[in-house]
């Protein structure tokens, strides 16, 4: 299996750089074409005549300035890679960006985002972008932490294992990246003392497939002990050396995460290593 189609996110941050490498390894390696979106945001005109001092020709000026001089460095270091790529700027308002650009990678086989970063600019726009590609596009996310990572092909990979449709659904999207590792583990966490035999059965045929696609792998257990779920898969990211997460995005409502706090949304904010989610 392949990504043959790849889309990359890009903006103004400190991450944009390594973020884009990554992809264009990933395409690299896969012998992918490779498609880097900018968004120009448009302040509407109501909005910009209530802030005192504010030119809305001027904003939207350095936005599509901005965008284009993203979107023109990607295509000269995609020129530079040797790998097939093109890029696109799209122009849409706060509040429908989320929608349209989940819309948008529908078309791709996988999208690449950067980790939401809640003290840069527009840190609640990233979180709603990355939270709609992830829910709305029926496409799986390559996160990318905001402080750089560069690690394709990828050495260890850790898979958050629960029997659920969804961590199903994330590992046979990141086949094509689990192939490229030398050893994944597949974890289980917090499994019910009276359950551990048949999880064992269940996971190990999990492992038996993944071992038919060239993937060497074996199963981990490991206990919270106090701590929530999200605290134990990242100290198993440590204990283990891996360096890609792999795991199914929010297995419960979208609302109840929102409220409650969720796995889905504690990994995106705590992250340390790239990581794969598929909904």
């Amino acid at each position: 299996m392949q990504y043959k189609d790849i889309l990359v996110f890009l903006d103004s941050g400190d991450s944009n750089e390594s973020r884009v490498e990554t992809a264009i390894a990933l395409a690299s390696a896969h012998d992918a074409r490779l498609v880097g979106i900018a968004y120009d945001i448009d302040v509407p005109r109501h909005i910009a005549s209530i802030i005192p001092g504010f030119s809305l020709e001027q904003q939207r000026t350095a936005s599509r300035l901005m965008s284009q001089n993203m979107v023109d460095q990607f295509l000269k270091r995609t020129e530079q890679a040797g790998i097939s790529s093109d890029a696109t700027i799209m122009k849409c308002r706060v509040s429908r960006a989320p929608g349209k650009l989940a819309a948008f990678a529908r078309n791709f086989d996988l999208s690449v985002l950067r980790q939401a970063h809640r003290g840069a600019q527009q840190s609640e726009l990233d979180s709603a972008v990355s939270e709609a590609v992830l829910v709305s596009s029926g496409r799986p996310v390559l996160y990318i932490p905001y402080v750089g990572a560069q690690v394709i092909p990828p050495k260890q990979a850790l898979i958050a294992w629960d029997c659920s449709r969804t961590s199903t659904r994330a590992i046979h999207d990141a086949l094509p990246l689990l192939e490229m590792v030398d050893n994944a583990v597949v974890l289980i966490s917090d499994a019910d003392p009276k359950m551990v035999e048949k999880m064992t059965r269940r996971c190990q045929v999990m492992v038996d497939h993944l071992q038919r696609h060239g993937i060497k792998a074996e199963i981990q257990f490991a206990s919270s002990e106090g701590s929530d779920t999200a605290s134990t898969i990242l100290n198993s990211l440590v204990d283990t050396g891996s360096d890609l997460l792999v795991m199914g995005g929010f297995g419960t409502s979208r609302f109840r995460e929102q409220i409650l706090g969720g796995v889905t949304k504690t990994i995106l904010e705590i992250m340390t290593v790239p990581v794969f989610m598929s909904n």
